[in-house]
């Protein structure tokens, strides 16, 4: 992004609020599933850190940024299971647990923090509709609101439109003692913003896909347009097939011809890259963010895994 640029997202919001329900178990697990550590943190050697949080159901993941050298040092992924009934369960008074254990996160200190929530309350507006008086009223006409959210809302500019979403306050007060000041916003903003500005030269359209664990992101630029947005809860390779297939009806393109990039929680080995491979002829995974460089503890990871946490960096680069 040009130094010049205003970033796509612009609001501080004390985090004297956050998000994500309340459903802690005596049966609930916190598992480390990845990590990454470059020796220049161990050494001190980090310049001006800016961390980037995600929460979303189940999932809890930050990164550390050197803004000298742009370049990603660290990253953490924390999952949440159930030993019981594998339900779903969501990150609140975990999260406090989580920063008091792990040795990075509870002695960092970052020059800004940058955190993401996968809200499900949550609505795309074009500018000329959006009113930044009437959040509530405009979230309550396509979701069910309730007496503890609380609304905000990303500026998302390459798209001329505005995300308005909720949170529970459980998790804002919860997390406020953590990260006392940080720019919170709608992860799905970063997504949009990064596939426009990667796509901005593509003269035909392209499907972007983002896999969460519970949820997917469909994303259709063409050129500089963002002509379909939405996210899906989904269980299976069926549901996601489903949903894919329901975009490429939507605008009319056609699977043999229209590119579909991948990113998020999907292999070559998974039940989703399978069936998308046998109804989509031009079907690929999406790069890493190419604004960064990336620590050779990255090297085993895949480019397209971690992508939705990275473009959390547009907001600041």
């Amino acid at each position: 992004m040009n130094q010049d640029e205003p970033a796509p997202f612009h609001r501080a919001i004390p985090l004297d609020y956050l998000f994500l329900h309340n459903m802690v178990t005596t049966d609930l697990q916190i598992n480390l599933h990845q990590q990454v550590t470059d020796e220049s943190y161990t050494q001190g050697m980090v310049a001006d850190p800016v961390l980037l949080l995600q929460a979303s159901r189940g999932r809890f993941q930050y990164a550390v940024i050197d803004r000298q050298r742009q370049k990603a040092v660290i990253l953490r992924d924390y999952q949440l299971v159930s030993e019981g009934d594998k339900e779903e369960v969501y990150i609140s008074g975990l999260l406090p647990k989580i920063y008091e254990e792990d040795d990075l996160l509870s002695t960092l200190r970052p020059d800004q923090v940058i955190m993401s929530i996968q809200s499900t309350k949550h609505s795309l507006v074009p500018d000329p509709l959006f009113s930044k008086e009437h959040l509530r009223e405009t979230l309550s006409l396509t979701c069910t609101t309730g007496d503890d959210d609380r609304y905000y809302e990303d500026a998302i500019r390459s798209a001329n439109a505005h995300m308005i979403f909720a949170v529970k306050e459980d998790f804002l007060r919860e997390t406020g003692e953590l990260f006392k000041e940080a720019t919170l916003f709608h992860s799905s903003s970063a997504f949009i913003e990064s596939q426009l500005r990667l796509n901005k030269h593509e003269t035909e359209p392209v499907i972007s896909v983002l896999l969460g664990t519970k949820d997917i992101s469909i994303v259709v630029t063409q050129g500089s347009e963002l002509r379909f947005f939405n996210i899906f809860a989904y269980n299976s390779a069926e549901d996601f097939m489903y949903y894919l297939l329901f975009a490429f009806e939507q605008l009319q393109l056609n699977p043999d011809v229209t590119p579909v990039r991948c990113y998020g929680e999907i292999e070559k080995i998974s039940a989703h890259w399978m069936m998308g491979r046998k109804y989509i002829r031009n079907i690929s995974f999406g790069e890493k963010l190419e604004s960064l460089s990336y620590s050779y503890g990255f090297d085993k990871i895949s480019g397209h895994q971690y992508f939705g946490l990275f473009s959390q960096y547009l907001c600041v680069s």
